[in-house]
């Protein structure tokens, strides 16, 4: 779960002045047979889609900004409208930085990475051009004290939009996320590190007092 401080295809109301989004950070990849050039064995997209295939993130995502490999020209891709994706050749996996900006927010962009898979997890799993190596993750962006502006558009609703992913040619291999179920898993999650954080408090205050008792017993030495 991420926080914007100030100011999917669910919204989710946290309080009075706290507004939460799903999204889905993923790529998509293709093997391009074994007559492909070597350096380009796979044709890949990494994309940010909202959760409702009918939905235009472009409503409440301003830009968002993906920095590549250094081998790739240019590195940085800014994708200033849907679908906010990149779509390249390569051979290698690597670690690609996201930053998403949103209507309407004076605060930082959201920063995430991804890491692009061309290769599936299970080593006896053959390479086939027939179906790609999918990877995805849901996520939720918190914002806190959103603008009246960026509260409108995280909340507006729209019939289905032709910016929406459900065209997308690569629809068919999304991942179908449960959305309570994730926002279940995330909240468990957050009350998991909360117990911890409460924890690490306590046996703070109990390492404070023993070396206050220990201090005071050296001190009548």
């Amino acid at each position: 779960r991420r926080v914007m401080q100030q100011s999917a295809a669910m919204v989710a109301e946290q309080g009075d002045d706290t507004l939460s989004k799903a999204i889905a950070i993923g790529s998509c990849a293709y093997w391009l047979g074994k007559r492909a050039e070597e350096s380009k064995s796979h044709e890949w997209t990494v994309y940010v889609r909202a959760i409702d295939p009918d939905e235009d993130a472009g409503v409440y995502i301003k830009k968002i900004v993906f920095q590549l490999h250094p081998s790739f020209n240019p590195a940085t891709r800014v994708i200033e409208a849907p679908p906010f994706e990149v779509t390249e050749q390569g051979w290698g996996e690597f670690e690609i930085q996201l930053q998403i900006f949103f209507h309407d927010s004076h605060e930082k962009p959201l920063e995430l990475s991804h890491l692009l898979k061309l290769y599936p997890d299970v080593e006896s799993t053959s390479l086939t051009s027939n179906r790609p190596v999918v990877s995805e993750r849901y996520d939720e962006v918190v914002f806190q004290e959103p603008s009246a502006e960026l509260r409108q558009r995280l909340t507006a609703t729209v019939g289905p939009s032709v910016n929406g992913w459900r065209n997308s040619p690569h629809a068919k291999w999304y991942t179908t996320f449960d959305v309570n179920a994730q926002q279940e898993q995330l909240q468990a999650v957050y009350q998991l590190i909360a117990a911890e954080l409460q924890n690490a408090s306590k046996r703070r205050v109990q390492c404070e007092e023993e070396l206050k008792s220990l201090r005071a017993e050296l001190s009548t030495v």
